[in-house]
């Protein structure tokens, strides 16, 4: 009976060993997890933080070009006003022509 008792002891002591290596691998396991899941997020912050200062160089870059060309509304409007102006002119060219 004595024994047995040392082999179960024995036996219980090198499952017990066995268990906490086990538990040391995956806390190992686990803490090799968060770091890479770490750097991930803080590669993903960076790139967040590129691509706003992307986005806000293109809004700078449209608000110049907006006020360096004209919207198609304002150019018909200003064509549609030379054309009246022209029209007006070849109107009084005719009219001095004509009194002639």
């Amino acid at each position: 009976m004595a024994q047995t008792d040392a082999n179960r002891s024995i036996f219980e002591r090198h499952l017990q060993t066995g268990i906490q290596l086990l538990l040391v691998a995956l806390l190992g396991w686990a803490g090799l997890k968060l770091v890479t899941l770490g750097e991930n997020t803080a590669v993903l912050r960076e790139r967040l933080v590129y691509q706003g200062e992307q986005i806000q160089s293109l809004r700078r870059e449209l608000r110049d070009w907006s006020e360096l060309y004209y919207r198609k509304s304002d150019a018909t409007r200003e064509i549609s006003g030379i054309k009246e102006s022209m029209q007006d002119l070849e109107n009084r060219v005719t009219d001095l022509e004509s009194d002639s």
